[in-house]
């Protein structure tokens, strides 16, 4: 039949005939083979099988083995460049892979991830932390032959195997950021995944910052891979892309802007921390969980204080060296003659620690010269001196966001900071001035500031240092009074160095866990602030964590120290709060012991309020940044007079044979905002109503609410009218205003 067929439909080609005429025969004799049952015995295991194709059968496992599932190890890493630590990691062809074997799959890293070097743009400046009070907890998890890169969702917990825990299951999820394939097997047969497409990507969404930006791959490349015992630190040389269209003068070409990202990566320390609830009459930063096991209250939330893991060497001991210091590395990029201030600031805080129970809290080592580690390493706590004109210092921590244990601290100063004034207060606009009084002064406009500015963008500025672009202005009125006073260029040199140690002092509280204290400066009178018996024991303020202005006697007048030298009484007992070791046992006699501390809120100079209680809409007059003394009537005549003397010799003092008159400009210009600025301070005492964070039955406590007595407001509002609405203190010779000359360069920068 198939030859019938064969024939009838093939062509007359003599080749395609001899195949079809042999696949028919072959066919008709297996047929034959088929129906010959002559040799058959009962109970053969083969009578039914056809001898030709159970022989094939069995032959079939030797012709073809099984495929396996995953490339070769050989085929894909061979002769790769190998990083032995927490993750074996493989380099090869600028691709990266990790080996995650069985016991780090459902483990907590945390990812801590930093501008190693930025653009001079903020916030992209080098050495910036990226995220600020956001620190990711991630994980490694097999599904299937995929490894899913977990970004773990810690806000909201519940009791171990409580039915709680299963409805917090329920009703909140994990973000999967990456699906990986399995790229090999290792030799230990630990799954081996591409680790590239994490990171050559925008996954710290710089873009959402540098709008009109987009990541480019193909111009992105790895900037350095280290692995180590305990932590992974990579760091990507990040390209991204525009069409030219932004101008940066920092940046040579905005079509492709290249910014070093850093990613540290390590699993979370097992030392035994126990995370200490929060009390609101003390400002330290926070982790916050909703816990729905939490019973008894309508407030499911749990807040931690933000603070290290210190522990006593000796326990038994009132005061003991810790167990393991808190140790911060000055960088060797610092200039040799700020570094006795800058370390001397640091290690002021043992002060405050000793009243804590501990000796040497606190260690400095300088950074070696040849030293190869990365500032952004984990392991390290740094304190970094960055050059990107920016002209300002913060010291951000990154703590465990399950519990608030801090596990790094960087903190950095612009050198700028210290010559921004120079070239600052030309001019003025409502946006500068909205800027050093605490933004709009009405409802309005604040809601829709923030409204643009986003919830979450809202809530990060409350975490935000600015003390150095004030303390900017404060150095550059230093210098401005003391031109006019004819002073040695000593003090200048004095001031400076106070003010640096000062800062120092701040930026380090901030790495310890403690927040802004704005009420701080209203600790001492005028006449004490300027008694250096008094202040070297106590500091010009009650904490380093206000922003202090320069102090400066008018002429006649004592002159004290021009910044706190010294940690104040609210550092002292904050530190005592978050960091002395209270009595073991229930959590009931923990909190109460440390409620016993906070209940001394009500004493002297330690009153707290921080920055969502200081924006211009807030009516606190107690609470400012760069005021200082207990009366801001009294301020605000210190420094109109202060002002008024320096007026007439501005021109003479400011300019140099020579020189042009820009000097000139800018400091009438910070003479100005100085007045401006002491006089919105005793404006803000007319329907003033003054805050209080003291719980019932603190010593001596002040009530929630306080209106400003009527007379202080009517002293407030006598200057006003003598010193704003007034034209006399403005009297100085017209022809002044002719030599106000801006600058008259005109290029980039």
């Amino acid at each position: 039949n198939l030859l019938f067929h064969g024939l009838r439909n093939m062509s007359n080609s003599w080749f395609n005939f001899r195949l079809t005429f042999a696949i028919a025969i072959s066919l008709t004799l297996g047929t034959f083979a088929l129906a010959d049952d002559s040799n058959e015995k009962p109970g053969d295991a083969t009578a039914n099988a056809p001898a030709p194709m159970a022989a094939a059968s069995a032959a079939a496992p030797a012709q073809q083995a099984p495929k396996p599932k995953f490339p070769p190890f050989d085929a894909v890493l061979k002769e790769a460049k190998t990083h032995d630590g927490l993750l074996k990691l493989y380099e090869k062809d600028g691709r990266l892979y990790a080996e995650i074997p069985p016991n780090q799959m459902n483990q907590d890293f945390i990812v801590l991830i930093s501008i190693a070097k930025g653009i001079g743009q903020r916030p992209l400046l080098g050495g910036m932390s990226w995220g600020f009070g956001d620190d990711w907890l991630g994980q490694f998890r097999q599904v299937g032959d995929q490894i899913h890169v977990i970004r773990r969702n810690v806000g909201f917990a519940a009791d171990p195997g409580s039915p709680e825990e299963q409805a917090v299951k329920l009703a909140y999820t994990d973000s999967v950021l990456f699906s990986l394939p399995i790229a090999t097997k290792a030799p230990s047969g630990a799954p081996i995944v591409e680790l590239t497409p994490i990171f050559m990507s925008d996954l710290p969404q710089i873009s959402m910052v540098l709008q009109g930006f987009a990541f480019a791959q193909n111009r992105s490349s790895w900037a350095s891979i280290k692995s180590y015992p305990d932590n992974v630190e990579l760091q990507v040389a990040a390209t991204y892309a525009s069409g030219g269209m932004a101008n940066f003068d920092s940046v040579a070409d905005s079509r492709g802007v290249t910014i070093n990202v850093h990613y540290s990566i390590s699993k979370l320390p097992k030392t035994g921390y126990k995370p200490r609830l929060a009390d609101d009459r003390i400002g330290y930063f926070l982790t916050v969980i909703k816990d729905y096991s939490k019973k008894g209250t309508m407030d499911r939330f749990v807040r931690y204080i933000n603070r290290w893991d210190l522990q006593k060497a000796d326990p038994a001991s009132e005061i003991s060296p810790p167990k393991k210091p808190i140790v911060f590395w000055m960088e060797k990029t610092i200039p040799y003659k700020y570094r006795k201030p800058i370390y001397d600031g640091i290690l002021e805080w043992n002060r405050a620690f000793e009243k804590a129970g501990f000796v040497n809290a606190i260690e400095v080592r300088q950074q070696p010269d040849n030293a190869t580690w990365d500032p952004e390493d984990i392991n390290y706590n740094t304190f970094r001196w960055i050059t990107s004109s920016a002209g300002f210092a913060m010291g951000p921590s990154r703590a465990n966001p399950t519990t608030g244990e801090i596990l790094d601290a960087v903190i950095i100063f612009d050198a700028d900071f210290l010559q921004f004034w120079k070239e600052e207060y030309e001019t003025f606009t409502p946006e500068g001035i909205a800027a050093i009084t605490g933004g709009p002064l009405d409802l309005a406009t604040y809601e829709a500031q923030r409204r643009i500015r986003g919830e979450a963008h809202h809530s990060m500025g409350f975490h935000q240092c600015e003390l150095c672009s004030g303390i900017s202005h404060q150095f550059a009125l230093g210098a401005a009074v003391m031109a006019s006073r004819k002073s040695s260029p000593g003090d200048l040199g004095k001031l400076i160095g106070q003010g640096l140690k000062d800062v120092t002092m701040h930026e380090v509280g901030h790495t310890l866990g403690l927040r802004h204290n704005f009420k701080a400066s209203r600790f001492m009178t005028l006449e004490d602030i300027n008694n250096s018996e008094k202040t070297k024991l106590t500091g010009n303020t009650a904490s380093v964590m206000d922003y202090t202005p320069v102090n400066l006697a008018p002429k006649g007048q004592p002159q004290g120290d021009y910044y706190s030298q010294t940690v104040g009484p609210y550092d002292i007992w904050a530190i005592e709060f978050g960091y002395k070791p209270v009595p073991g046992g229930s959590p009931d006699a923990e909190k109460e012991h440390l409620n016993k501390i906070a209940a001394r809120s009500g004493e002297p100079g330690l009153a707290f309020s921080t920055d969502e209680d200081t924006r211009g809409i807030d009516p606190d007059p107690t609470s400012n940044r760069f005021d200082l003394g207990n009366d801001a009537v009294a301020y605000a005549k210190r420094q109109a007079q202060l002002v008024a003397e320096a007026w007439p010799d501005v021109i003479e003092q400011s300019t140099k044979e020579g020189e042009g008159y820009q000097q000139a400009r800018r400091a009438f210009g910070i003479l100005l905002a100085t007045h401006g600025r002491a006089m919105h301070f005793a404006s803000r005492y007319i329907g003033g109503v003054e805050l209080s964070r003291s719980h019932k039955g603190d010593k001596d406590a002040k009530p929630p609410f306080t209106v400003i007595d009527a007379d202080k407001q009517r002293e407030a509002l006598k200057i006003i009218e003598e010193q704003v609405f007034s034209d006399k203190p403005f009297l100085f010779p017209p022809e002044l205003y002719n030599y106000l000359a801006p600058s008259r360069w005109s290029h980039w920068g």
